[in-house]
C-alpha cells in the first residue's frame, strides 16, 4: 500500500513569508519612526522564529511519521522477499530430489541395459558352444561308423573312452556355464539394498566380494547352533525351558578343527571356508531364513547346517546350493529326534562302568576294603551303577520303564564331541557331493568315517543310522549323474565302496559295492534276468577297459572279506619291519603310515610306527601312535613301556611314570630301571620348582610390604607423555610428564590407580569467544582447589563388578569404561568402595573435575585449540575448528588407549560422560569458589555430566562443557570416576 504525503508544513510555510512580506510594505509606507520600526522589527522577528520552530517539530514529525512508514514498508517487503527465498528453496530441494530420482532411474536403467547385454553375451556364447557341439557330435558320428567294421570288444572299448571322454567335456562346460552364470548373480546381488530382516552377521557383500574370481570357489558353511552364545534378540528367545547348554563354540572350534586338517580354505581340491558365529539370532531360523540368504548369495556354493532343541529332541536340518543355480535349494531335516537325554544316561553309565572295571579294581587290588571305596571314590557312579543293575535285574523280570541316571560335565562333553562329529561328517558328506559333482572328485569322507566311528561308541545305532544316510545321499548324487556321466559313476562307487570297508558294519559298503556293480551294469545296458546276481553279471561282461574298475571292486570285496583277501597290510608291515632294521626310519614311518590307512584298528601298526618315531625323536607323534596302541589292546605292556620313554624325552615325567607303573603292573620287569630314573628326575626337577615357588614367595612378600610402605606415602611415581597440538590437529609438541599415584586393591588383580592432583586455583567457565561455547558456561570466575586424589582413568567394567558385583555396560570389555550406570549407582559405587577400603571416595565436585581436565591449560581442550579421534574417542566425523574429520569409532574404548594430560589423568575428553556429585544449574551465578560441590538450589532431579562421549561431537568434549541428566536414568555412555581427599587418603 502507498500512502500519500502530507501538505501541511509545506503550506504554513508558504503563508509566513507572505505574511511577513505583508507586514513590511506595511510599515515602510506608514512612515512610523524608527523605534517603533525597530520594535516592529523584533516582534516580527520574534513571531518568524516562533513560525520556523512550528516548522521544525512539524518536520520532525513528518520525518518520524515517514521512518514508520518506511519501516514498514521495508517489513512488509521482507516478509515477501522471506516466502519468495522459502519458496525457491522448496522448489530447489523438489528439483534436487527430481533430479536424483531421475539419477536413480537413470542408473537402474543403464544396470539393466548392462545386465541384457551379459545376457545376450551369454546367450551367444551358448548357441556358439551348442554349434562347436553338434559339429563334433557329427564327426563323432562319423568316426563311429568308421569303427564298425572292428571287432565288437574294440569298439565297446573305444566307445567307453570316447564317452567318458565327452561327458568329462560337457561337465567342464556345464561347471564353466554355472561359473558364468554366478558373476551375473553375484553382481545383481551386489547392486541390492540390504535386507532389514538380514539372519546372519556378514553382510552380503563381504561373501560375495572375498572368493570373486577364485575357481572353484570354497564351499562356505554357515553353523547355526541350537543356542547363540551373543543373540542379538536373546531376551525376547526366553521361551524355552530346555536345560541344553550353549555349544556354539564347541561345536564351532570342533568343526573348524576338522574342516582345516581335512578341508582347509588352502585345500587346492576341496576348499571350504566355515562362517562360524555369524546367526545373528534364533528368532532367524528355518525356511524363511533360507529363502532371505538364498535370495542373495544365490551365486555361491552354500552349505547351512541348522541344529534346534525341541525338548528332549534335537533335529539337524541342512541347506544347500552349489551356486549359479536358479531353482530353490535343497532343504531338508537329516537328523531327527535325537534324545540326547538317553545319550547322556549312556555315557553316564559308561562311565559307571569304566570306574567300576578300572578305577575300584585297581584301589581294590592295592588292599582297599569295598566299603571305603565306594564311600570315598564311589559319588555318582556307585550311584549310577545302583540304578544300573536294578535296571537289569527289573528288566529281566520283565519289568522295563525310563531309568534317570546322574550326569556330569564330561558327559556333556562327550555329547558336544558327539554332535560335533555329527556336523563334521554332514559337513564333509555335502561338502564332497558338492565337489563330485562340480569338479568329479571321488568323497573324502568315507575314509574319515573309521576315525570319525569312535564318537559314536555310546550306541551304535547311531553311527549306524547316520552313517546309512550318508551312503544314501552318496547313492542319489550318483544316480544324478548317470544321467551326463555315467561311464564315471561305477569307479566313483567303488571307490567309495572301498573306503566303507573301514567302518565297523560292512552292510555300508555291501549296499555301495551293490550300486557300483548297478551302475555299471546301466552304463552298459545290461540287465539282470532270471534271479542272477549283479556280480556273477558284471563278471561276465567284464573287458581290459574295466581294468580300473575291477581293481577298486576287488579291494572292496578283499576289505569285505568275501573271497582272497589281497594282503595289502602285510605286504606294507613287513617292508616297515626291514627298513626299520636297515635304520630307514624315514621310509619305515612311510610305510606304516600306509598299513594305519588301510587298517586303522590294526594295533602292531600302531606301535612298530611309534617305535620308529622315538628313533625319529619325534616323539610327540610317537605318544599319539602309542596311544592308539594301549586304546585298542590295554594289556599292550610294551606300548606303555615306550610310550613313557616318548614322555620322558618330552618333559613329562607324571605321565612316563604313570605308563611305566601300568608296564610294570603288565608284568613288563624292565620298566622298573626306566620308573625310577624317571621318578627321580621328577622328584628332583618337583623340588626345584618347590624351592623356587618358597623363593618367589619370600620376594613377592617382601616386595609387597616395600609396595605397601611406598602406597602408604604419598604414592608412587609414574612417567608418561603429554602432547600439544596446534589449530589444525597436528602434533606439535611431545613433553615428559610425572604424577604420583596411589593404588587401591580391589581383589582377585583388580586395581584402581589414584592419581594425585596438587591444588591451585584456576578461570572456571569458557571465554565469550571460545568456539561453539553455550551461556551455561558463564561466567567466567576464579576457583580455588585443594590438593585430591582422583582416579587415572574412569572407574573400569572390571573395577565396577569387584565392587558391585554386576556389569551393565553395552559395550563389554574388562578395560572398557563402565556406562549405562545412573548418578545413584556411581553414588553407591563410592560408598561401597568406601566401606571395603576404609577410605571415603565420592564423585567430584564440577570444579573439581574441571580443573583436573585442565591441568593449567586454558585452551579448548589440554591438547590445544582442537583435538582429533587419534587423541580422543568421539564422532570424528564433526571436527572442531581446523581440524580434518577422522574416525568414528562408534563404541567405548580401552581406558588409558590415548595420551593423558599434564596431572596424567587419561580420557577426560570423549569415551564416556561423567558423573559429578553437583545438582544442575543453568549457570555459574552464585557457584561456590572453593572447589566444594555445588548441591544447593538448581534441579536436585537433574545432575552433572563432564567429558563428552564416543557418540558425541568435537566441541561436546572441551574441558568447559557441561550437561546434565537425570539422574534415576539409565543410558549407555554415562560412567563416572572417583576423588579421594588428601587428609583422609
Amino acid at each position: 500500500m502507498v500512502f500519500p504525503l502530507p501538505l501541511l508544513p509545506f503550506a504554513i510555510s508558504t503563508g509566513a513569508a507572505a505574511w511577513n512580506g505583508m507586514v513590511n510594505a506595511f510599515n515602510g509606507a506608514s512612515g512610523r519612526t524608527m523605534q517603533k520600526n525597530l520594535e516592529g522589527q523584533r516582534l516580527v522577528h520574534q513571531k518568524e522564529l516562533q513560525e520556523k520552530q512550528k516548522v521544525a517539530q512539524l518536520e520532525i514529525e513528518y520525518m518520524r511519521t515517514m521512518s514508520q512508514i518506511k519501516l514498514q514498508q521495508n517489513n512488509q517487503q521482507f516478509q515477501l522477499d522471506l516466502q519468495q527465498n522459502n519458496q525457491e528453496f522448496q522448489a530447489g530441494i523438489e528439483y534436487q530430489r527430481l533430479a536424483a530420482q531421475a539419477q536413480l532411474q537413470q542408473n537402474n536403467q543403464e544396470f539393466q541395459q548392462k545386465l541384457e547385454i551379459a545376457r545376450q553375451k551369454f546367450q551367444a556364447k551358448i548357441v556358439e558352444y551348442q554349434c562347436q557341439e553338434n559339429r563334433k557330435l557329427q564327426e563323432f558320428i562319423k568316426a563311429v561308423d568308421m569303427q564298425i567294421a572292428k571287432s565288437n570288444q574294440e569298439f565297446q572299448a573305444w566307445l567307453f573312452q570316447e564317452n567318458k571322454q565327452v561327458q568329462i567335456e560337457l561337465a567342464q562346460y556345464n561347471r564353466e556355464t554355472q561359473f558364468i552364470l554366478a558373476e551375473c548373480q553375484r553382481e545383481a546381488a551386489l547392486q541390492i539394498k540390504e535386507l532389514d530382516n538380514w539372519p546372519i552377521k556378514n553382510y552380503p557383500w563381504h561373501i560375495l566380494e572375498y572368493h570373486q574370481g577364485r575357481n572353484p570357489i570354497p564351499v562356505q558353511i554357515i553353523l547355526a547352533s541350537p543356542e547363540i552364545d551373543f543373540d542379538r534378540f536373546e531376551h525376547l528367545n526366553k521361551t524355552s525351558t530346555s536345560t541344553f547348554p550353549k555349544v556354539e563354540k564347541r561345536l564351532s572350534q570342533c568343526l573348524k578343527n576338522f574342516l582345516q586338517k581335512y578341508y582347509s580354505l588352502e585345500n587346492q581340491e576341496r576348499p571350504t571356508e566355515l562362517i562360524d558365529h555369524t546367526w545373528d539370532s534364533n528368532r532367524f531360523a528355518g525356511g524363511s531364513a533360507v529363502k532371505a540368504i538364498f535370495s542373495r548369495l544365490k551365486s555361491e556354493p552354500i552349505l547351512l547346517i541348522e541344529s534346534e532343541v525341541d525338548g528332549d529332541l534335537i533335529n539337524i536340518q541342512v541347506a544347500y546350493w552349489s551356486g549359479g543355480q536358479e531353482i530353490s535349494p535343497f532343504y531338508k531335516t537329516i537328523i531327527s529326534h535325537l534324545h540326547y537325554p538317553k545319550i547322556l544316561y549312556e555315557f553316564a553309565i559308561q562311565r559307571a562302568l569304566h570306574w567300576e572295571t578300572n578305577v575300584k579294581q585297581k584301589l581294590l587290588a592295592q588292599g582297599k576294603s569295598e566299603p571305603e571305596i565306594d564311600r570315598e571314590y564311589g559319588a555318582d557312579n556307585l550311584l549310577n551303577l545302583q540304578i544300573y543293575r536294578k535296571f537289569e535285574q527289573d528288566k529281566l523280570a520283565g519289568i522295563d520303564f525310563e531309568r534317570h541316571y546322574k550326569t556330569n560335565s564330561e558327559d556333556f562333553g562327550k555329547l558336544s564331541a558327539l554332535l560335533g562329529a555329527y556336523h563334521n561328517i554332514i559337513a564333509a558328506l555335502f561338502t564332497d557331493i558338492h565337489y563330485l559333482i562340480t569338479t568329479n572328485l571321488s568323497p573324502k569322507l568315507p575314509e574319515l568315517l573309521p576315525e570319525l566311528e569312535t564318537e559314536f561308541s555310546v550306541d551304535k545305532r547311531l553311527a549306524d543310522d547316520l552313517f546309512q544316510m550318508v551312503v544314501e545321499s552318496y547313492i542319489g548324487s550318483l544316480r544324478a549323474m548317470e544321467k551326463d556321466r555315467s561311464e564315471l559313476v561305477p569307479e566313483f562307487a567303488a571307490d567309495i565302496a572301498f573306503r566303507l570297508t573301514g567302518l565297523s558294519n560292512p552292510t555300508f559298503a555291501e549296499k555301495m559295492l551293490d550300486f557300483a556293480l548297478e551302475s555299471w551294469l546301466n552304463s552298459r545296458y545290461l540287465s539282470v534276468e532270471n534271479g542272477r546276481e549283479k556280480f556273477d553279471v558284471v563278471a561276465e561282461n567284464l573287458l581290459p577297459l574295466d581294468r580300473e574298475f575291477v581293481v577298486k571292486v576287488n579291494r572292496c570285496l578283499v576289505g569285505l572279506g568275501k573271497e582272497k583277501k589281497l594282503s595289502v597290510i602285510n605286504s606294507c608291515y613287513q617292508r616297515g619291519i626291514e627298513k626299520f632294521n636297515l635304520e630307514k626310519y624315514e621310509e619305515a614311518v612311510i610305510d606304516f603310515g600306509y598299513v594305519i590307512d588301510f587298517d586303522s584298528e590294526f594295533v602292531d601298526g600302531y606301535y612298530r610306527r611309534g617305535l620308529t618315531y622315538i628313533q625319529l625323536a619325534n616323539y610327540q607323534e610317537a605318544v599319539e601312535d602309542l596311544t592308539q596302541v594301549v586304546r585298542l589292546d590295554a594289556s599292550h605292556a610294551p606300548a606303555y613301556n615306550y610310550r613313557g620313554n616318548a614322555y620322558y624325552k618330552l618333559g613329562e615325567y607324571q605321565q612316563a611314570v604313570d605308563d611305566y607303573e601300568r608296564a610294570i603292573n603288565l608284568g613288563l620287569n624292565e620298566a622298573v630301571k626306566n620308573r625310577d630314573i624317571a621318578l627321580g628326575v621328577w622328584q628332583e626337577i618337583k623340588r626345584q620348582a618347590e624351592e623356587k615357588i618358597r623363593r618367589e614367595k619370600k620376594e613377592r612378600q617382601e616386595r609387597e610390604a616395600e609396595e605397601k610402605r611406598r602406597r602408604e606415602s604419598q604414592g608412587e611415581l609414574f612417567s608418561f607423555e603429554v602432547v600439544t597440538v596446534n589449530n589444525s590437529g597436528k602434533i606439535i609438541n611431545r613433553a615428559e610428564g610425572s604424577a604420583r599415584q596411589k593404588i587401591a586393591d580391589l581383589g582377585n588383580g583388580i586395581k584402581l590407580e589414584m592419581v594425585y592432583v596438587p591444588g591451585g586455583s584456576f578461570l572456571m567457565g569458557s571465554p565469550e569467544n571460545e568456539a561453539e561455547r553455550n551461556s551455561d558456561e558463564s561466567p567466567q570466575h576464579q576457583v580455588t582447589i585443594q590438593p585430591f586424589y582422583m582416579s587415572k582413568y574412569p572407574i573400569t567394567q572390571n573395577q565396577y563388578q569387584a565392587i558391585i558385583g554386576k556389569n551393565p555396560s553395552n559395550f563389554k570389555g574388562g578395560s572398557r569404561p563402565v556406562e549405562k550406570v545412573n548418578w545413584h549407582n556411581a553414588v553407591e559405587f563410592c560408598r561401597k568402595l568406601s566401606e571395603k577400603t576404609g577410605k571415603i571416595y565420592r564423585l567430584p565436585s564440577e570444579s573439581q573435575w574441571e580443573y583436573a581436565c585442565r591441568a593449567g591449560t586454558t585452551t579448548p581442550f589440554y591438547f590445544g585449540e582442537t583435538i582429533t579421534p587419534d587423541l580422543v574417542n568421539y564422532d570424528g566425523n564433526y571436527p572442531y575448528g581446523n581440524a580434518p574429520k577422522g574416525k568414528y569409532r562408534q563404541e567405548t574404548t580401552d581406558v588409558g588407549s590415548f595420551p593423558p594430560n599434564a596431572f596424567g589423568l587419561y580420557d577426560m575428553h570423549g569415551n564416556v560422560w561423567e558423573w559429578c556429585l553437583d545438582v544442575w544449574h543453568e549457570n555459574y551465578n552464585g557457584a561456590p569458589t572453593d572447589g566444594s560441590a555445588w548441591e544447593t538450589g538448581g534441579d536436585n532431579s537433574k545432575r552433572l555430566l563432564r567429558s563428552g562421549c564416543w557418540d558425541y561431537i568435537s566441541w561436546d568434549c572441551r574441558s568447559a562443557r557441561r550437561l546434565y541428566y537425570v539422574a534415576d536414568n539409565h543410558i549407555y555412555g554415562r560412567g563416572f570416576r572417583v576423588v579421594l581427599s588428601v587428609s583422609r587418603s
